[in-house]
C-alpha cells in the first residue's frame, strides 16, 4: 500500500495495519533504537546486584561520626534509631525497610515501561518485532502477578515518609558533636539525594492524583491550592524519568561517599560552619 493511501485511510479514521518484520529484534528503522533498553537493562542489572551485595556481603561501615551520617541505602537505620541491639549480627536495617523504596520504584508506572521492554522484550520498542514467545504469551495488563502494580498508590504514602527522614538525614549531617553547626560535603551530598528522591516522588501519577483525581475543577479556597499543586505536579511529571533516573544514580552516589569517609580514603571536609 502506498504511502498516500495510509495517510489518506488514516485521516478518514480507518486503521490500518502496518507492515512488521517478524522475528526477535526486526525491524525497518535506521536508528539506534536498541541502545536504550540496554543501558536501561544494564543501569537496573548493576543497581540490583550492587544493592544485594552491599546489604548481604558489604553491610559493614553504613555511617560516621557515630550515626551522624547514615548511608542511603541503609536509611532511616531503624535499629538504631529504635535502640534495637539484641539482633542478629547479619541483620542491618536496610533488610527491614528497602522493601519500600522497592516497592515504590517497583510499581512505578515508568518503571512498567522499563522492565517489559529491557527484560521482557514486550515490547521491545516502536515498530520493532518481539521474541516470538512474546508474541504467543501477550500483554496481559495489570493480572496475576503483575496486579501487585496497583498497591502503587498505597507504596506511595510510605515512600513520603521515608522521603521525610532522608530530609532529616540532612538536618543531622549539619550537628557535630562538640555543639557546632556547618555544612560539610556530606551535607550537599545527602541533601541533593534528598531533592531528587523529592522530585521523584513529586513527579510520580500517583501524587498528583492526591492532589486533583478526586476533582472535577478549582475554584479557590483549598480546592484552588490543590489545583495549583496538581499544575505543578503534572509540569514535573514530564520528566519523571530524569528524576528516576538521577534519583536513583545519586542513592549509589551517596552510598559511595558514605562508605568511603567511613573507610577513611575521603574527609568530609567543612564547607561553611558557624
Amino acid at each position: 500500500m502506498a504511502e498516500w493511501d495510509r495517510d489518506h485511510l488514516s485521516s478518514l479514521g480507518i486503521n490500518v495495519k502496518l507492515p512488521l518484520k517478524k522475528g526477535f529484534g526486526k525491524t525497518d528503522r535506521i536508528d539506534y533504537w536498541w541502545t536504550e533498553p540496554i543501558w536501561m537493562g544494564v543501569a537496573l542489572t548493576v543497581a540490583l546486584v550492587y544493592t544485594a551485595l552491599r546489604v548481604v556481603f558489604w553491610d559493614g561501615s553504613i555511617h560516621y561520626d557515630d550515626h551522624r551520617v547514615t548511608s542511603p541505602i541503609f536509611s532511616p537505620d531503624i535499629l538504631h534509631m529504635l535502640h534495637v541491639t539484641n539482633h542478629p549480627g547479619w541483620m542491618n536495617s536496610a533488610m527491614l525497610i528497602l522493601w519500600i523504596p522497592f516497592g515504590f520504584r517497583g510499581t512505578c508506572y515508568y518503571m512498567r515501561r522499563v522492565y517489559h521492554r529491557t527484560f521482557f522484550q514486550n515490547p521491545t520498542g516502536c515498530m520493532v518485532s518481539k521474541p516470538e514467545v512474546s508474541y504467543s504469551i501477550g500483554y496481559k495488563g495489570e493480572k496475576g502477578l503483575f496486579i501487585l502494580n496497583n498497591i502503587h498508590r498505597y507504596m506511595l504514602y510510605l515512600a513520603i515518609m521515608i522521603l521525610s527522614v532522608k530530609f532529616y538525614d540532612v538536618l543531622l549531617t549539619t550537628q557535630f558533636d562538640d555543639g557546632s553547626t556547618a555544612i560539610s560535603i556530606g551535607t550537599l551530598v545527602l541533601g541533593i539525594e534528598a531533592f531528587l528522591l523529592f522530585m521523584y516522588v513529586a513527579s510520580c501519577h500517583a501524587f498528583r492524583h492526591l492532589f486533583g483525581g478526586g476533582m472535577d475543577q478549582w475554584r479557590g479556597g483549598i480546592s484552588g491550592v490543590f489545583g495549583a499543586i496538581y499544575r505543578w505536579v503534572s509540569g514535573v511529571n514530564v520528566h519523571h524519568a530524569f528524576w528516576f533516573w538521577t534519583s536513583l544514580a545519586m542513592v549509589f552516589l551517596g552510598d559511595l561517599f558514605v562508605w568511603a569517609v567511613a573507610e577513611e580514603f575521603i574527609s568530609d571536609q567543612i564547607l561553611l560552619g558557624w
